[in-house]
């Protein structure tokens, strides 16, 4: 199995079209000092008071992947060291994402792969034939390393926010697959728990094709994106999807929940008074929080979410690079006929707010909060209680703008089922940072949330979890029923 991935290696670094090799050592540090730089010049981590031990954070990230440099051979020696990079971090909003210009990683797997069923790691997609666990075996060690400390090493190392199950569900399943890395070691034999025995197996590896990966994985990860939309449910509700707050006028989404909020504008006060409402969010990993607020407002009246109390702000780091990724966006919005002028106006301000900052030399910029609800008179303002119930399905996909959704509509009364969540940190809204060898790009975090009541990476935790097949939706809408 070395050889086969030396001879993999040896493949991937062969010389370029132009006829020059490619230098992966070289081109890891390159990129590297790119992404530092862009970490320090653009990340509000970098000069926020509130977080002294960002810039040791900085420095021991870059330390690691550069020790890594002289065992870099390969592409999947570059591709490794940089998301280790990225996973330093603990933040799911500094990402690492390949181009298309990068070459596949090689991949194989030994015909079955696990999950994460709560803490236990267990057969969720398997290949028939002999040599093979049954699916719903246990995994309990590979190599002699326990089950958990080999899926931390082989996978949490190189995401991030391991201690987050929705990190655990999304990643647990490449834990059997060989993808190149060279920072781990190939494994030969694993155990497993089958009909209360232990039984090992020796892992004969095969090679797993880019399309059969995605489906096999999605196997261990359970995960399903429903189309946007909305019906309504045979008690008079409404069943409201949006697996996506994509704020981006050009895709496809973003026209997809403007017509869906379109629709729904002449049914407010039916919203308002229907018995119930459940807002799907299944698959959404986040993108404006425009989204929610608007739908927020249909259900429970702009007066209501209005009147809450908000003693939060951000800050913004005022870098060149943040400030044109936001006019780039702006211009975006602006030659989009169906854009909202809300978010419009908001991008405005915030552009000329932190140019002016910038102007003034400082680092970050507060954007003004909009005047916050007096407690003592939210109630009076807001009008008459909703009394129909909201549910909110999350499931582990749920990232950035999907939290802050939860956020707002659990303070409005919402009741979440599903599954726990993901999580972020306090740093968010990010740009992407195009790396010179073309290969990759990082997401760098564009600003600050102050005063924010759900901590830093601290998911959401349902108040009825459910324990089937989050993909069945059938079988889904019928347990919402029996609560």
């Amino acid at each position: 199995m070395v050889i086969a991935w030396l001879l993999l290696g040896a493949v991937l670094a062969a010389p370029t079209a132009q006829g020059a090799p490619i230098d992966w050592s070289d081109t890891l540090l390159k990129d590297l000092d790119a992404a530092d730089a862009a970490m320090r010049g653009s990340h509000p981590g970098a000069v926020d008071l509130r977080n002294p031990g960002f810039g040791a954070q900085l420095d021991e990230a870059l330390a690691l992947a550069r020790s890594r440099a002289e065992r870099v051979a390969s592409y999947p020696g570059y591709w490794w060291a940089m998301k280790g990079y990225a996973a330093s971090f603990n933040d799911g909003h500094v990402s690492l994402n390949a181009l298309a210009d990068a070459p596949d990683l090689p991949t194989q797997w030994p015909g079955f792969l696990t999950g994460f069923d709560g803490d236990t790691q267990v057969v969720m997609s398997v290949e028939g034939g002999p040599g093979h666990p049954p699916l719903g075996a246990r995994l309990l060690s590979c190599d002699g390393i326990d089950a958990q400390m080999l899926a931390a090493r082989r996978v949490g190392d190189f995401n991030g926010r391991w201690n987050l199950q929705a990190s655990r569900i999304h990643g647990g399943g490449e834990v059997l697959l060989e993808q190149g890395n060279p920072y781990v070691p190939a494994l030969r034999t694993c155990v497993f728990q089958v009909d209360g025995r232990e039984k090992p197996y020796a892992l004969q590896w095969q090679p797993l094709q880019a399309a059969q990966r995605k489906e096999r994985l999605a196997d261990t990860r359970r995960s399903f994106r429903p189309a946007n939309g909305w019906h309504t449910m045979p008690d008079g509700g409404y069943w409201i999807t949006t697996s996506s707050f994509n704020a981006d006028p050009t895709e496809q989404n973003f026209k997809e929940l403007t017509a869906l909020l379109e629709q729904l504008a002449p049914k407010a006060e039916a919203l308002q008074q229907a018995p119930s409402v459940v807002l799907d969010v299944r698959g959404n990993s986040g993108g404006a929080s425009h989204w929610s607020i608007e739908l927020a407002r249909l259900i429970w009246g702009r007066a209501a979410v209005d009147a809450l109390p908000d003693r939060s702000w951000v800050e913004w780091r005022t870098s060149e690079r943040n400030i044109a990724q936001l006019r780039g966006f702006l211009q975006k919005l602006e030659q989009a006929p169906d854009a909202s002028p809300e978010l419009r106006r908001m991008l405005e301000s915030v552009t000329a707010g932190m140019t002016q900052a910038r102007s003034r030399g400082e680092a970050l910029w507060r954007e003004p909060s909009e005047a916050s609800a007096d407690p003592a008179s939210a109630t009076s303002q807001a009008g008459p209680v909703r009394k129909g119930r909201v549910l909110v399905v999350a499931d582990a996909a749920c990232g950035s703008a999907c939290l802050d959704a939860l956020d707002l509509w659990k303070r409005l009364g919402a009741v979440q089922v599903g599954v726990e969540t993901s999580a972020d940190s306090l740093y968010m809204d990010v740009r992407p940072e195009r790396l010179p060898s073309g290969l990759a790009r990082i997401s760098v975090p564009m600003k600050v949330f102050r005063g924010r009541v759900r901590g830093s990476n601290e998911p959401h935790v349902p108040d009825h979890r459910y324990t089937g097949d989050m993909r069945d939706t059938r079988a889904l809408e019928a347990w919402l029923l029996t609560l």
